[in-house]
């Protein structure tokens, strides 16, 4: 495997890495040139490219017809790939199929809501990731009074434009309301899927889950399925849901087009998906069993933070707080035959946040 990336990562240090690349990012004014570079040097003309962020989607997607000349792709390409990641588009897409998703106070496009009559708290969101700014690195901003808003929503324009952000009722619950979709589809067709629920999530409101468990939610595979039939999807994907416990509902909330942060639960559960992607990409993709239910996923470090947030706060661990600290989840850094990247976890952690901070200061 060679891993390319802008930033040091846990996953260079693996045993499993063969050609661990620094390049400038898939924002840099000349990336295919360079991306070319590395693989006429590192000899990888054939090799499956799968993107690991919203940037390199977007890079990968856009570049579609010129990346495949050179690489074995499993994605498709940006005319199509949009809709499902700029949130405006796939909301309305949403809309268009019955698929139930937060409330919109405002697009960007059409004002639908007056801002006096934007029901508090309320999400800001980027429209997607393209650009790097706090908004886009914090994922969403909460404003719970009408004064918050207005000084985020005209941050948001600052940093987004106008039509670069949505506001959104916030649906109230923790991560155990969380649930998520997890597949690999093949031009419309599905080849395997999971459901499973993000228990746990750090920091609490917006942020990733460092304890994932796979459960049965045959809502949520019927809901991701009719979304992903009507775009004919082709690649590996992951769709987010939460249940509002007010009426009872799954809304939308995201769809990742690209490889996500729990994607080792899936081998846990039966349904290796890198290297199924490996296959399809190949033409020799295999029969697939069932998954298997009960499995579970810890990122040790942030999962410990959200342990620790929790006993501060209210003075318990909670169910999802118990059952992360039972033995025999996958752990997204350690393995019994690769000790390094869980070696490197903290330091790395450590350096990229100094390094945050400098920038800043």
């Amino acid at each position: 495997m060679a891993y390319l990336a802008s930033t040091d990562t846990v996953a260079q240090y693996s045993k499993y890495v063969r050609h661990h690349v620094a390049w400038d990012g898939p924002g840099a004014p000349r990336a295919l040139e360079q991306l070319f570079g590395i693989a006429g040097e590192l000899q990888l003309d054939g090799w499956i490219l799968l993107p690991a962020s919203d940037h390199d989607v977007q890079f990968v997607a856009q570049n579609y017809d010129v990346l495949s000349q050179r690489f074995s792709l499993v994605t498709m390409p940006w005319s199509e790939l949009e809709q499902l990641n700029d949130k405006g588009q796939l909301y309305q897409l949403a809309e268009q199929l019955g698929i139930e998703f937060p409330r919109v106070f405002w697009d960007g496009k059409t004002l639908r809501t007056a801002p006096e009559h934007v029901r508090l708290p309320a999400v800001i969101k980027p429209a997607s990731t393209e650009k790097a700014n706090p908004l886009t690195k914090a994922k969403a901003w909460k404003a719970e009074t009408a004064g918050e808003y207005r000084q985020k929503f005209d941050l948001a324009t600052s940093y987004m434009g106008p039509a670069g952000f949505v506001v959104q009722e916030l649906i109230p619950g923790d991560g155990t309301t969380q649930y998520s979709y997890a597949g690999l589809w093949d031009h419309g067709r599905e080849l395997c899927g999971l459901t499973a629920r993000r228990a746990r999530q750090y920091p609490a409101e917006f942020g990733t889950s460092p304890f994932v468990e796979t459960v049965e939610v045959p809502r949520v595979l019927q809901e991701s399925r009719r979304l992903l039939e009507a775009v004919r999807y082709h690649g590996l994907v992951e769709v987010e849901f939460k249940h509002d416990r007010r009426d009872d509902r799954l809304k939308l909330l995201d769809v990742n087009t690209r490889v996500w942060a729990w994607i080792g639960l899936g081998a846990a559960a039966g349904l290796d998906f890198p290297l199924l992607a490996v296959a399809l990409a190949s033409g020799l993709f295999p029969g697939v069993a069932e998954p298997i239910y009960g499995a579970s996923w810890i990122h040790p470090i942030p999962n410990t933070a959200s342990l620790l947030t929790s006993l501060v706060g209210s003075g318990r661990l909670g169910y999802a707080g118990r059952r992360s600290l039972r033995r025999g989840s996958v752990s997204s850094i350690y393995a019994a035959d690769d000790w390094w990247p869980a070696l490197a976890e903290l330091p790395v952690q450590v350096t990229r946040r100094l390094k945050g901070l400098l920038r800043r200061g």
